[in-house]
């Protein structure tokens, strides 16, 4: 250690007080201790270096003589000055010269000293040092299209200095170099929250600039495109997510018009905020995702880099994590299915970054809760995101609401003429009408509906409007394939608590009636305020609305009437035929 403090300092008197702190740390150590030590590396100077170096006795302490030429650091250092002055060689001979240089380190100086010596400020100096040469041979090496040979160095050094923000700048640019902009973005992400949790401070200009210049590049070829089309790279992927549109869209003109007015006639509004975020919500079956799939189509002239999509599946037993969305949103934008960060928070923010700038609209369906949509969201004022979710999302800030209820029986029936034909319907005016209302105005139901007069071209409608009479049969008949409304009043109902649904199991017996606070409270055998709280969560969960108020002002509510056949099919008390 003596050797090495003295080296460190060669040529210079290092004073005796300096030298015991350096070798046997604060406080410990003698003088004697030092001389002793000095002589014996006298002795062993003059054996292995006889006339070569020396240590002399110098203004209250000790002086190494030694030719530049025998240490690697001064060998090193140099190499470094020259280079400052040969800015006009070429850069292959530059490149050559420092990379000799660079071969003079062997690990960090004094590697394995005590945390209090490697401050020094000799140390930090020889370490700064070769931080800058690392800097100067990533420029020549992305200059001569070989960032590859020093990316290795480079990225190790950066991580051992966390806050050398030109160190940073230079390893952003080897990544995007090497064709590796994930990377980069995730190192100006790093590095970007680094400064802000520990220093309170935002890149430098330097750091920001290759930043930019990353955002500016196209992102990189998917693996399985083909080079020879020609739409590899140099052309950036723009994703399309969002399922088909339906021809027979109808019934929804007012939540279209305001869908299609916030997410697009915002879209240059200066005054907008940072993400414009929709929600459609509303009962199962009431056609929220159809509503979404529609607005997107008909936004895709706006939003030009694309539209991702995701279906959160929040209403199943087991939601998609937010990780695993991010995972394909990230390769959908072109990341290597390798380049994809483990981590979930950086894989948000490495998604946060790609989409930054890009006029994108991102598709959120059937979202379980705020938690599941919050790492989703973009952080960019020109991306927007739709979501649709059984439950209103009033903790994600700012977001536009649209609730959708069950269609009026003009729209429904405009539905089922979409899907069998405006003639059939026509033909029998007062069956289609009675049809749409035994499907209590529910999108689901009527489609469901007019699939099966559409695979039964000589059914008459009255025929299926008298299956559906049977309130015993009329959850059995709304079913054909994989759609069904049992489905979706079952995934509803397996949420709602034991309290609200022993509630709805007792409403439910009161028929297709209007009931209010009062009534609720004597049939279940609560006082009013439980009542209200547990109508509460009917009206939540859809199975309940809200009618208006009586004479007296009271709020009557009434059952949704096929929520009330389901809540009777699984009561044990009614006779097998209402069981599913």
């Amino acid at each position: 250690m003596l050797l090495a403090v003295l080296l460190l300092h060669n040529g210079e008197a290092v004073a005796e007080g300096r030298l015991l702190e350096q070798v046997w740390g604060p406080g410990a150590g003698s003088t004697t201790a030092l001389r002793t030590a000095v002589s014996r590396l006298r002795s062993w100077l003059h054996d292995e270096a006889r006339g070569v170096a020396s240590i002399d006795r110098a203004d209250g302490g000790y002086r190494l003589r030694l030719p530049d030429h025998c240490i690697d650091a001064a060998r090193f250092r140099a190499a470094l000055a020259a280079d400052s002055d040969a800015a006009g060689l070429d850069p292959h001979q530059r490149m050559a010269a420092l990379m000799s240089a660079l071969e003079q380190w062997r690990g960090p100086v004094l590697d394995g000293a005590p945390d209090e010596i490697r401050e020094d400020p000799a140390v930090r100096a020889l370490d700064d040092d070769h931080a800058v040469c690392l800097q100067r041979l990533a420029a020549l090496a992305i200059s001569l299209q070989a960032p590859d040979l020093l990316l290795p160095r480079t990225r190790a050094l950066a991580w051992s200095r966390p806050f050398d923000e030109p160190l940073h700048a230079r390893l952003i640019e080897l990544y995007a170099a090497c064709g590796r902009p994930a990377e980069a973005l995730m190192e100006y992400e790093r590095l970007r929250s680094r400064l802000a949790d520990e220093l309170g401070v935002a890149p430098s200009a330097e750091v920001q600039r290759a930043h930019f210049t990353v955002l500016a590049q196209d992102p990189p070829r998917p693996p399985s495109a083909d080079p020879s089309s020609g739409k590899g790279r140099g052309h950036r992927l723009v994703p399309h997510q969002v399922p088909a549109d339906i021809a027979d869209f109808a019934g929804r003109d007012k939540a279209t018009a305001a869908l299609l007015d916030h997410l697009g006639g915002l879209l240059d509004d200066p005054t907008r905020p940072a993400t414009l975020v929709a929600s459609i919500t509303g009962p199962a079956g009431v056609g929220k995702t159809t509503l979404a799939v529609h607005v997107a189509h008909r936004l895709t002239p706006a939003y030009s880099d694309g539209q991702l999509y995701a279906d959160l599946r929040g209403t199943t037993a087991v939601p998609e994590s937010p990780a695993r969305v991010l995972g394909r949103f990230l390769r959908a934008l072109g990341v290597g299915k390798h380049d994809v960060p483990d981590d979930p928070a950086e894989r948000a923010a490495l998604y946060r970054s790609l989409v930054n700038g890009l006029r994108l609209l991102v598709v959120l369906d059937d979202a379980a809760q705020e938690t599941q949509v919050r790492p989703l969201l973009p952080g960019s004022a020109t991306c927007s995101v739709l979501i649709t979710s059984r439950h209103r999302m009033g903790a994600v800030g700012g977001a536009k609401a649209v609730d959708l209820d069950r269609l009026r029986v003009d729209h429904a029936v405009q539905l089922l003429a979409g899907i069998i034909g405006p003639e059939r319907v026509a033909a029998e005016p007062d069956a289609a009408s009675e049809l749409v209302h035994l499907c209590g105005g529910l999108p689901l139901a009527v489609r469901i509906c007019g699939a099966r007069l559409a695979a039964r071209p000589h059914w008459p409608l009255v025929k299926l409007a008298a299956l559906l009479r049977d309130e015993r049969r009329r959850l059995s008949e709304l079913s054909i394939g994989d759609l069904t409304v049992r489905d979706g009043l079952e995934q509803s109902h397996d949420r709602l608590g034991e309290e609200a649904r022993q509630t709805l199991s007792t409403l439910a017996r009161l028929g297709p009636v209007e009931f209010s606070v009062g009534t609720a409270a004597a049939v279940c055998g609560l006082d009013h305020a439980a009542a209200g709280d547990r109508l509460d969560a009917l009206v939540e969960a859809r199975f309940a609305s809200v009618t208006g108020s009586g004479r007296t002002g009271r709020v009557h509510y009434r059952l949704d009437d096929l929520a009330r056949l389901y809540a009777l099919s699984l009561d044990p008390a009614r006779p097998s035929p209402w069981r599913p």
